[in-house]
């Protein structure tokens, strides 16, 4: 098929990253500097504002030739909004559209274009100098009193960003011959996560903005709380420097107070009570609502929903991300729903201390109730379902644990069962608190994790656990899962075996299948997907035990730094990659059935789906019937499946 390769190059008042590709295309000062685009293998030609839309573009759009940009997303959202509306370009069907960065991603590569076209080994380098000047010339040079933007629009910077804009469409055109193109179902459900994010969700923007005012109420008392107990050393709670000088003159070995190092300060006894109160006034301030409301007041578009707030195969299992308002790691809250209601009716009211006194601090509420901000546009109700305990079921089925799965099958009592095997009593006899030392060991010890990892995880739940006793507890849970710790070992020596001999295809487990390739290791997982992980080899890496061991070590992005570097990985790590894989397949699969059933997809969380419905129409059991739908090729696997239908987003 032909194909039409194209990149955009853009200004704008509005910040983009802050705003989103949908806010930013429909702010009216955003417009478009050129297009450069080219048909195939032939020459690059240039469009800009006072040009007749190009021939090359009306023959895409009139005989459908696929289009390919990176970051797609953008490209698509200028097209729709800016290009055909202002200048006349014909608009083409949205599967006409396929992504560079999303074929990079899903081969674990670098997102953006110069990192993946020198992951491959491209000779053709992104033009650093020009994106420099691009940074510069997509914002104004200056602003008029009046709000009227001044650009840098000299000749010779245009030609330069021209020439910029024809470079990043030679590198993404040899970038597309080197990925492998999406899967079929791939791309389909590429195209789907394209749809979502356009439709957005809707957010409750008027309570938005209140709490935004009793957030910035709140920020001002706590504030001068920490000038009087710092003596006025610390003019607000935001500034870090100030208050790490200040508790290092108080005694403190103190290195950053960022909020995660904070509880850490605060589990010490003997703090003075100053140093106490003013980590204690720290880490109020620096609750995560604050972020949260104005990334939304920022994300809303003028119909009040937020679009483009997922990124597809964001993680190398292929899982997604959350985007702008970060809908994957909202902070669960202590308050019940009807609780939430409430609380946000006296937050619209802007009583902070009525607030205070009916539910505790203004900001751990507002915290509480990030989630029922989100809610079903007006005359609709959202209806949630998500997978109960996925990954447990995953990594049962995949190395056939029965004894796991037929609980799964059964009342579904998983914490139960870890907690007899661990304590040797019958699920009837287990306690309470037997029970959440079974759940612990679950989240915990499924990938090969050891006694830090329980204690890591146990302290999450407020349980204080010694070495030994994790230790203990490790041990017993391995010995009551022999097949998933057996898995592990499976996996690894079956991934070396495939970096040994390349080409030969390599069995591990149920339906998994490792072959080498060229520069890449591929995993095949039961739905016929693959994960990836380039630039495999084998290193000699010492254990905690003082052995040196064959390793699997590969190229990846940490997700930590974001940088390209290398890695390496083991079988318990491997297992939770082909777990989560697989269960974002599930997810995947699910979201095409209910797409394909004519519900619209508002938000996906992690193992969770959002659908909008007229209200009153929504029918929850054919919902979760429809989501717990087991995919031929994942016989045998208990899935289960259950949620709520309301006006609000709720946990």
């Amino acid at each position: 098929m032909t194909t039409l390769h194209l990149d955009l190059e853009s200004r704008a008042t509005a910040d983009l990253k802050k705003v989103g590709v949908f806010t930013y295309a429909d702010h009216p000062q955003t417009d478009v500097w050129c297009a450069a685009f080219a048909v195939d293998d032939e020459p690059i030609k240039v469009w800009t504002p006072g040009m007749h839309c190009p021939e090359e573009i009306e023959k895409a759009v009139i005989f459908g030739w696929s289009i390919i940009a990176h970051n797609a997303q953008f490209e698509q959202t200028l097209w729709a909004g800016i290009l055909t509306p202002r200048y006349g370009w014909p608009k083409p069907e949205h599967r006409q559209w396929q992504c560079t960065m999303a074929m990079a991603l899903a081969m674990s590569l670098p997102a953006a274009l110069g990192d993946a076209a020198a992951a491959v080994g491209l000779a053709h380098d992104k033009d650093m100098k020009g994106r420099r000047l691009m940074l510069q010339m997509c914002k104004p040079r200056s602003v008029k009193p009046d709000g009227t933007p001044i650009w840098w629009d000299d000749a010779e910077r245009i030609n330069r960003l021209i020439a910029y804009c024809q470079q990043d469409v030679v590198v993404e055109r040899a970038l597309a011959k080197r990925l492998l193109p999406l899967r079929k179902q791939e791309q389909e459900l590429w195209w789907l996560d394209q749809e979502i994010n356009r439709r957005g969700v809707c957010l409750d923007t008027v309570t938005v903005r209140a709490a935004q005012t009793v957030v910035d109420t709140v920020i001002e008392r706590l504030d001068e709380q920490m000038r009087l107990t710092t003596d006025g050393a610390v003019s607000a709670c935001s500034n870090a420097g100030q208050l790490t000088a200040w508790l290092r003159s108080r005694g403190m070995d103190v290195s950053t107070v960022a909020k995660t190092a904070l509880p850490e300060y605060l589990e010490e006894a003997d703090l003075p009570v100053d140093v106490r109160t003013a980590i204690e006034l720290r880490q109020e301030a620096a609750k995560s609502s604050t972020a949260k409301l104005r990334a939304m007041e920022l994300v809303a578009g003028d119909d009040g929903r937020a679009r483009g707030l997922f990124q597809y195969h964001a993680a190398s299992t292929g899982r997604w991300s959350g985007r702008l308002i970060q809908t994957q790691n909202m902070p669960r809250g202590d308050l019940k729903p009807h609780e939430v209601q409430d609380a946000l009716r006296l937050i619209v009211a802007g009583d902070v201390d009525f607030l205070d006194m009916m539910y505790g601090h203004p900001m751990a509420v507002i915290s509480s109730c990030l989630r029922g901000l989100i809610q079903a546009a007006p005359g609709h109700e959202l209806m949630t379902v998500d997978f109960a305990s996925i990954e447990a079921r995953v990594v049962a089925w995949l190395a056939g644990e029965e004894q796991v799965l037929e609980v799964f099958r059964g009342d579904g009592l998983i914490y139960e069962l870890a907690a007899s095997g661990i304590y040797n009593v019958s699920m009837e006899a287990v306690t309470k608190q037997q029970r959440l030392i079974g759940k612990i060991s679950v989240l915990a010890l499924g990938f090969g994790g050891g006694k830090v990892a329980f204690q890591s995880m146990a302290k999450n739940y407020g349980v204080q656990i010694t070495g030994q006793k994790a230790e203990e507890i490790k041990m017993a849970w391995r010995a009551a899962n022999p097949n998933i710790v057996q898995f592990w070992k499976i996996l690894e020596e079956a991934a070396l075996e495939a970096v040994r001999r390349p080409g030969a295809k390599v069995p591990a487990g149920r339906q998994i299948l490792f072959v080498k390739a060229g520069s890449f290791l591929w995993c095949r997982l039961p739905s016929g997907r693959a994960l990836c992980y380039p630039y495999p080899s084998i290193i000699k890496k010492e254990t905690p035990w003082g052995k040196q061991k064959d390793t699997l070590a590969f190229k990846g992005v940490d997700p930590i730094s974001h940088k390209w570097c290398e890695q390496n990985s083991y079988g318990g790590k491997l297992a939770e990659n082909c777990t989560q894989a697989v269960a974002r397949d599930l997810l995947a699969e699910a979201m095409l059935r209910v797409s394909k059933a004519g519900l619209p997809i508002v938000m996906h969380i992690h193992d969770e789906l959002v659908c909008e419905v007229p209200e009153g129409t929504g029918n929850l059991k054919a919902f979760e019937r429809l989501i717990a739908e087991v995919p031929p090729w994942a016989k045998g696997l208990p899935i289960g499946a259950e949620g709520w239908i309301g006006a609000r987003y709720r946990k």
